[in-house]
């Protein structure tokens, strides 16, 4: 089923709501983040897999999502077909898709986004899918992808002078300068909806001599960088499962996970043929019978077996102890126990219900506009 905003007549909030889902997703993030980021803003599937912490499966079917949502397009290249080390097929935005990046405020993290595409160390192959030869984008599309150039320079010097006379014996002066540097040349301002931690870092990459935990902890007691928390929840709930936020339907999640995982128990007690001798003679053979748990169990170690050592209860309990109590809970303890034993496999069914802070994330205060300029 397809997550694109639905094409009927909507009202401005549900119209922005859905778009918020559509962007907000991982994975269809990080693909428009890398897609921003590329040179041309035409990576190919194997490269956007490259720099993705996603199987390449997962990424196609968000890459449809985004297609079928009129923010992405394919654009072939014809003439790379006959060559095995160059890829023909390529992922970009529409004009659709530059609309509504801008609108979100996307495309005012263009020169971020470029900056940790090039710090980034690529493989052999990944550098040949960078450049390979690849058809051009609309012009419209490749005017708003433009970094503009800017003469500005940032007045440092008033910075590194405001810095040590506020903080007389601090070690970390010059990596606070460089980290106010890059915000305001990445117009990370007061109306910025700010950097997280990661992403600055990887901007940074090795210009730093200090962690940048420090400095910037440092220009956050001065008043000249932002700490903040974006609207919003300040938890999120994630299932592994799915690979998204459930918030607003955690038990309800919880209780599909241990289904699947009552369910993968269940599968371990497969039908086994009776021994001859075992039928009653004056009884019809029986060809098959279930196998009892300590018989599935006296086999080998089991899913059940291992949960039933966790939770100091019998085997034929388990369902019922994963069933009772809080689910999160008692997911979540069954998926340790099971990813700990080296005896079973975990199925990709069911997995854990993860909280997650909101990063903090980070922007010039209006103070420090006013000493760069």
């Amino acid at each position: 089923m397809s997550d694109a905003p639905a094409a009927e007549d909507i009202g401005p909030f549900e119209e922005q709501r859905q778009i918020y889902e559509l962007l907000s997703q991982e994975t269809r993030h990080l693909i428009l983040q890398h897609i921003l980021g590329h040179p041309d803003h035409l990576p190919s599937l194997d490269g956007l897999a490259y720099l993705m912490p996603k199987n390449k499966a997962a990424i196609r079917d968000q890459l449809q999502v985004l297609d079928e949502a009129g923010l992405l397009d394919r654009y072939d290249h014809p003439s790379n077909e006959n060559s095995r080390d160059l890829p023909s097929q390529f992922y970009g935005l529409t004009e659709r898709g530059v609309t509504v990046l801008d609108e979100y405020n996307y495309l005012r993290g263009l020169p971020v986004a470029r900056a940790v595409y090039d710090n980034t160390r690529l493989s052999e192959k990944a550098q040949r899918h960078r450049d390979a030869p690849r058809p051009e984008l609309p012009a419209s599309v490749a005017r708003a992808l433009t970094i503009e150039s800017t003469t500005d320079a940032a007045n440092t010097d008033r910075i590194e002078r405001y810095l040590r006379q506020n903080q007389e014996k601090s070690r970390t002066v010059a990596d606070q300068v460089e980290i106010v540097t890059a915000l305001y040349e990445n117009d990370i301002g007061p109306d910025h909806d700010g950097l997280k931690l990661s992403e600055l870092s990887e901007q940074l990459a090795d210009s730093l001599e200090y962690r940048p935990t420090t400095p910037l902890n440092q220009l956050v007691d001065t008043d000249l960088v932002d700490e903040f928390t974006p609207p919003g929840p300040n938890i999120f709930a994630i299932s592994e499962r799915l690979d998204e936020i459930v918030n607003g339907q955690i038990e309800t999640e919880a209780e599909t996970n241990i289904d699947a995982l009552v369910a993968h128990i269940d599968d371990e007690l497969q039908p086994i043929e009776l021994d001859s001798e075992a039928a009653e003679l004056d009884q019809p053979r029986a060809a098959t019978v279930e196998p009892s748990v300590a018989m599935a169990d006296g086999a080998g170690r089991t899913v059940r077996s291992i949960l039933a050592a966790e939770f100091d209860i019998v085997p034929e309990r388990v369902p019922q102890y994963l069933r009772s109590g809080d689910p999160v809970d008692r997911l979540n303890a069954a998926v340790d126990a099971i990813e700990s034993s080296r005896e079973v496999t975990k199925s990709e069914e069911y997995g854990r219900i993860v909280f997650v802070q909101q990063p903090y994330r980070y922007r010039l205060t209006e103070r420090a506009i006013e000493l760069l300029e």
